[in-house]
């Protein structure tokens, strides 16, 4: 609530309505990893010589994130359960009331590695399952064996009884026939929320985009997902299932029950269990309500990147370097950059997403429109719907 009172007298009111601190940070701790993932947006590997920060710089950072409000830091990476100094972050983060994540292709989550994650302080955990089959998922991993490991991995934190345990599944051509038995193994496996991402031109992911899905398979996919959300929201029970850079997926949810159960950006619904135990089950009316306030991308609003370098960037595939949290309060670098402030102004949307009925509620992937159009408020072009034109 702080936040958002700081963001209003930062920016003013408006719709969508940027905080006065990124709520959530994802931050690659590392950029090495034990995998080679073909759609890797960050090109971690194990031999990655990027520069990461200390223990005590690390240290630092989180400080400046917890003086400025961050609610949400996920670890990620690379794979994050490669830095032995993971657990004392972590700890040093939660002792100073952040919420922790993380983010892990699971194949390092021994029994002993969750159970020592859960005592320092991660509440919730996130594991690529990118398909039901060993060949599928080791496809896109790059390596053979990876799959049996994941599985481990999710029953190991299953065991343990993490706040949330979420499975994501990028999806691609060679997998979305697998979509809902993936969805299904998640679930017997104990997985709380299901993401489904798509392929992001970014790092390894540039060359990987020639197995993207058609617009016609997307549209199929997101509503596979929408039918398994609605089911958890109407029946009470179940996994819930959000879409990652695809804000369409709420338009989609929105026309398909007309206005009463659909997700509001990557994250949030209203449905969340969290929210449910806490506000009682009207959240969910005033989520809706509120919707075009935080609906759609969460860049420069309520979310940004970090490297291992400290560095804050507007999302986590866009390397664009807007200040280092050694050297700069958060705060200031958030209120006061420029290409923020630009991504901010959603009313000056341009070309399809600018015409669309849902630009307020989508208004479309941000870092799409710039890798695309190099600027950061043009149209997202992995929209399979198209606009949507009122009729005069």
């Amino acid at each position: 609530m702080l936040s958002v009172v700081k963001g209003i007298a930062n920016f003013g009111i408006r719709y969508p309505q940027p905080t006065g601190a990124p709520i959530t940070i994802v931050w690659n701790f590392t950029n090495r990893c034990n995998l080679n993932c073909l759609h890797c947006h960050q090109d971690s590997s194990l031999t990655s010589s990027d520069s990461e920060l200390t223990t005590l710089q690390a240290f630092k950072v989180i400080d400046n994130m917890s003086d400025a409000g961050v609610a949400i830091l996920t670890f990620s990476g690379g794979e994050p359960l490669l830095r032995k100094d993971l657990y004392d972050a972590v700890k040093r983060a939660s002792d100073n009331g952040v919420l922790c994540t993380i983010a892990s292709n699971g194949t390092l989550m021994t029994s002993q590695v969750a159970k020592k994650l859960a005592k320092a302080g991660i509440r919730r955990v996130e594991i690529g399952l990118d398909g039901a089959r060993a060949e599928t998922h080791d496809f896109l991993r790059n390596k053979l064996g990876s799959f049996e490991a994941t599985i481990k991995g999710i029953r190991n934190c299953a065991a343990v009884g993490f706040d949330e345990l979420a499975t994501t599944m990028t999806l691609h051509s060679k997998n979305i026939n697998e979509l809902e038995e993936t969805m299904d193994l998640a679930e017997k496996l104990g997985a709380t929320r299901f993401y489904l991402n798509r392929l992001i031109p970014a790092g390894r992911g540039v060359e990987a985009c020639y197995l993207d899905v058609t617009p016609g398979e997307k549209i199929k996919a997101l509503e596979t997902l929408y039918n398994k959300f609605y089911e958890s929201v109407t029946e009470g029970f179940g996994m819930q299932c959000y879409a990652r850079g695809m804000t369409y997926y709420a338009r989609l949810g929105y026309e398909r029950s007309k206005g009463k159960v659909f997700t509001v950006s990557e994250a949030l619904s209203g449905y969340e269990k969290m929210f449910q135990e806490k506000f009682g089950i009207e959240v969910s009316k005033i989520v809706r309500k509120l919707a075009t306030g935080f609906s759609g991308c969460s860049v420069g609003l309520t979310y940004a990147g970090l490297t291992a370098s400290g560095d804050l960037l507007p999302c986590v595939p866009a390397l664009i370097k807007l200040g280092n949290l050694l050297e700069q309060s958060l705060e200031e670098i958030w209120a006061h950059n420029e290409l923020l402030n630009y991504v901010r102004n959603r009313k000056a949307l341009k070309g399809s997403c600018k015409i669309c009925a849902y630009s307020d509620l989508c208004g479309g992937c941000r870092y799409t429109a710039y890798i695309t159009h190099g600027d950061w408020l043009g149209s997202d072009v992995s929209c399979p719907f198209g606009p949507k034109i009122l009729e005069a």
